[in-house]
């Protein structure tokens, strides 16, 4: 088990911050666009609100603000009348590797551009999170309905917690999440370097951690060679970077054939064949030699 990536937050919630949470804190439904309020947000495993499952639920039920994200299933939710309260997404516990910890906020950094609905399981439900703060338990959506928790768990970045209001009416529904993701991803991939000139050949050359890995690029498969400076794995391939292009589509796979995950997604993109890049914080950057 990798160590537990540790969230800072000196925060203490207020019940009064989220008195009448069921409504929109604009006091009126009618601020959110006639799209969103007539629209219904259905999931699969549905929504907890006063203790009880419903599916779908109406926006207009929730409250509608927008989010910061403050750790793998923790949200900060600022109101439409600029009210604060720390957001613990119910049933949705922290996953256990770094970098599945990593995946798991750049994808809910992902979904918190727009504005986003909280509903609470119970009123001023609420459970201890990391460093002794308070979180409100419920679910969040954005503006066109898509689950935060359940987007975790179909990207296997989340593991199944146990929270009460209601939390037991979901974990038997989000296990199923959790278990079909899980089988359909070989893990997070931990670390990648694309070196479009080799030193040995001239020729792409492609370092991946963990072990097990075979990068492919189009229908060409990297003959791999073993490790080499601090990665588990050496792919060479038959031309230079610059010869596949730009925006060059690159999947990394197991034994099996099964796919890692680079923040959410089965394959990266490397913008430029002829750069150097590296994977860094679930995403790929320019890495220039030393």
């Amino acid at each position: 088990m990798k160590r537990t990536l540790l969230t800072t937050i000196i925060f203490t919630a207020l019940s009064s911050q989220i008195a009448g949470c069921t409504k929109d804190q604009s006091g009126s439904s009618s601020s959110s666009s006639s799209t969103t309020s007539s629209t219904s947000f259905q999931t699969d495993c549905g929504t907890v609100i006063n203790n009880k499952l419903k599916n779908p639920v109406k926006p207009q039920d929730g409250t509608k603000g927008t989010v910061t994200v403050a750790g793998p299933n923790l949200l900060m939710m600022t109101t439409t009348d600029s009210k604060k309260f720390l957001i613990k997404l119910q049933s949705i516990g922290v996953p256990y590797g770094d970098a599945e910890q990593t995946g798991a906020m750049n994808l809910l950094k992902d979904l918190a551009q727009g504005d986003a609905y909280f509903f609470s399981a119970a009123s001023n439900c609420s459970a201890q999170v990391a460093s002794g703060a308070t979180g409100f338990l419920g679910q969040v959506f954005t503006a066109n309905g898509k689950s935060y928790s359940e987007s975790l768990l179909n990207a296997a970045y989340a593991r199944v917690d146990s929270d009460p209001c209601g939390g037991d009416l979901l974990t038997s529904c989000y296990n199923a999440i959790e278990d079909t993701a899980t089988s359909q991803t070989a893990g997070e991939l931990e670390a990648f370097l694309w070196k479009p000139v080799s030193d040995s050949n001239g020729k792409l050359a492609i370092h991946s951690s963990p072990s097990d890995t075979f990068v492919v690029i189009g229908g060409e498969t990297g003959k791999v060679q073993g490790g080499g400076n601090g990665y588990a794995e050496l792919s060479r391939f038959s031309k230079p970077g610059c010869a596949y292009g730009s925006n060059v589509r690159v999947q990394v796979i197991n034994s099996d054939g099964v796919p890692y995950r680079i923040n959410g997604k089965d394959y990266l993109t490397v913008p430029n064949g002829c750069g150097r890049y590296c994977l860094r914080g679930g995403e790929i950057v320019s890495c220039p030699k030393n």
